[in-house]
């Protein structure tokens, strides 16, 4: 598949957990536990998408999407949130900015694929 998956989350448990199931799936993997550590990450390796939770205790995920779309750079990049349920405000924020697909915890594996098959445009 060769298509590289960067793993937004500050909890370590969602981030093994998120890389193992893609890395099963044939992605190549690189988790972070901040936006800083992504933005980094985006500098110097090619992403094909990015997985973001939304609460995050340095910049929380809508920041950093809104930060990313504005960049022509990275704005190509599709996203998949994956986040707590009930984050009404926050989630209506993001679908505005311009997510593929929302994913709500606790989730499930095949959603995750298929949400980011659908997002890189792959069977």
């Amino acid at each position: 598949m060769d298509k590289h998956i960067l793993v937004l989350d500050d909890d370590l448990f969602t981030r093994k957990l998120i890389g193992m199931m893609l890395e099963r799936a044939g992605y190549r993997v690189t988790s972070v536990a901040t936006a800083e550590e992504a933005l980094e990450t985006l500098a110097t390796s090619r992403i094909d998408a990015i997985t973001c939770d939304l609460m995050m205790p340095d910049i929380d995920g809508a920041s950093f999407l809104e930060h990313l779309k504005s960049n022509p750079e990275y704005a190509h990049i599709p996203v998949v949130v994956v986040t707590a349920a009930g984050l009404s405000g926050p989630l209506e924020k993001v679908r505005s900015i311009g997510v593929a697909a929302v994913i709500e915890k606790p989730f499930l594996d095949a959603p995750l694929r298929a949400a980011l098959e659908k997002a890189l445009g792959t069977p």
